[in-house]
């Protein structure tokens, strides 16, 4: 099979984008065109969690979160690189594909004008 056969399905592009986490996760690492690490990604979702007055994930519970459900998934998916052994998380094959959805997705919500009853 040819890599145009093996593109991601628009259900699983966007079963990866329903979790805020990994929405955050795209942004950072389109953010970082060299890569990011893991404690980067930790300490900017900690960052983003003082939005939220409830945020109480640890950093550590939310490294063992990223290392053993988020990143994964992503990586399984080919939306990310993500060498465990380093530590670092790379653009895969398939980021710029959901990177795009996840922007239109952004721009849409921005545009939704006040539902009508």
């Amino acid at each position: 099979m040819s890599n145009s056969e093996q593109r991601m399905s628009t259900e699983t592009a966007l079963e990866l984008l329903t979790n805020q986490q990994r929405r955050q996760i795209l942004r950072r690492v389109a953010d970082t065109p060299d890569g990011t690490t893991v404690d980067q990604l930790t300490q900017h979702l900690r960052g983003a969690d003082s939005f939220h007055p409830n945020g109480n994930g640890s950093v550590e519970h939310r490294r063992i979160e990223l290392h053993h459900v988020h990143l994964p998934k992503l990586q399984e998916a080919s939306v990310i690189e993500y060498d465990t052994g380093q530590g670092t998380v790379r653009r895969g094959r398939e980021f710029q594909e959901v990177l795009d959805l996840l922007k239109a997705i952004d721009d849409h919500r921005e545009d939704i004008p006040p539902s009508v009853s």
